[in-house]
């Protein structure tokens, strides 16, 4: 199995490059060793890291959801905190696995395991909610467009579908891009008449 590359982020110099040592000594590839001030200036996408470890005495869900956000990586989080809110916001940030205790490289590999499958897992339901609700709002244009083509041009509910289908057919987009296409038209028609 390939080794895990790791982008270490930290917000102490020192513990950051002792747990870094350890790490490589452990056998993990720490492709970065940074500190949180210097987030800004460093893009991790060009390290290709598999996983992003993220170790603070104090997490802030601020840094925490730039971490998140920047790198879209998973991202486990080691500290001494235990209270609840910080929990609970860290995981709000896009934080994959909130560990309160110290980074022991012998359990790590699992840790980062099961941290990257269930970042996977959370894009994959992020992916198939976004797809439902385009499908759903397709499904509502459609029959907006529909109802309109029959006020318009008395037609049946079929052949309403019938033609948004062959021309979207004929432009080479969705039934429900056609279906936009014309209420959009429609309005703006509207809008023109209305002046």
């Amino acid at each position: 199995m390939p080794r895990l590359k790791i982008a270490l982020i930290d917000d102490d110099l020192d513990r950051a490059e002792y747990i870094k040592k350890s790490l490589i000594e452990h056998d993990f590839e720490v492709v970065a060793c940074l500190i949180i001030d210097h987030l800004n200036m460093f893009h991790l996408q060009q390290l290709n890291a598999d996983v992003i470890l993220l170790d603070m005495d104090h997490p802030h869900r601020d840094i925490i959801e730039n971490c998140v956000s920047q790198f879209d990586l998973p991202t486990v989080l080691f500290t001494k905190n235990s209270h609840k809110d910080t929990i609970k916001n860290a995981i709000q940030a896009g934080v994959t696995a909130y560990i309160v205790d110290g980074i022991d490289p012998t359990k790590l590999e699992s840790i980062l395991e099961i941290s990257i499958e269930q970042f996977k897992i959370h894009k994959k339901l992020l992916k198939d909610l976004t797809e439902s609700k385009n499908k759903l709002s397709d499904r509502k244009d459609v029959e907006k467009a529909k109802v309109l083509l029959m006020q318009l041009h008395h037609l049946t509910e079929d052949l309403a579908f019938q033609l948004l289908r062959k021309n979207a057919m004929s432009h080479r987009i969705t039934i429900g891009e056609m279906a936009r296409r014309l209420l959009d038209a429609q309005q703006l028609l509207h809008n023109q008449l209305k002046d």
